[in-house]
């Protein structure tokens, strides 16, 4: 998958959400993120689906087309940090406080493992703030 395919896709999807026209937007970015997909272009993908995700929230304010973007992620990247403490977060907006202390300590136990120290300092910070009792 070129860049400005994905450069385009980002672009024109902002535009399509600015002028109104939200699910037209998320379209699109659906196609890209299932060119990305079919790819092998996993670094993009996560970036591509956690923009798809702010233009729901912004356009429609429905997580649960989010948290699809996310949980979609996690089938191609089981413990990634990022998209888990996005639903932890969406979970949490939507008062499903269970469900967001077990994707915070998943988060929190993938940071541990992660390889990455500033996802460590970053997003380990986040979760310990927001959820001190992950237990």
């Amino acid at each position: 998958m070129e860049k400005e395919r994905i450069k385009d896709a980002v672009l024109g999807s902002l535009k399509l959400s600015m002028s109104g026209h939200h699910e037209e937007a998320l379209r699109l970015m659906d196609d890209v993120i299932a060119e990305a997909i079919k790819d092998g272009e996993d670094s993009w993908v996560f970036i591509l689906i956690d923009h798809a995700a702010i233009l729901n929230q912004s356009g429609f304010r429905d997580h649960s087309l989010s948290k699809r973007y996310y949980e979609e992620y996690l089938t191609h990247s089981s413990e990634n940090p990022r998209a888990l403490y996005r639903l932890a977060d969406l979970a949490m907006k939507d008062g499903q406080t269970e469900i967001a202390k077990q994707y915070a300590e998943r988060c929190h136990q993938a940071i541990l493992r992660s390889d990455d120290d500033k996802i460590k300092r970053e997003l380990l910070a986040l979760v310990l703030e927001r959820w001190p009792d992950r237990s």
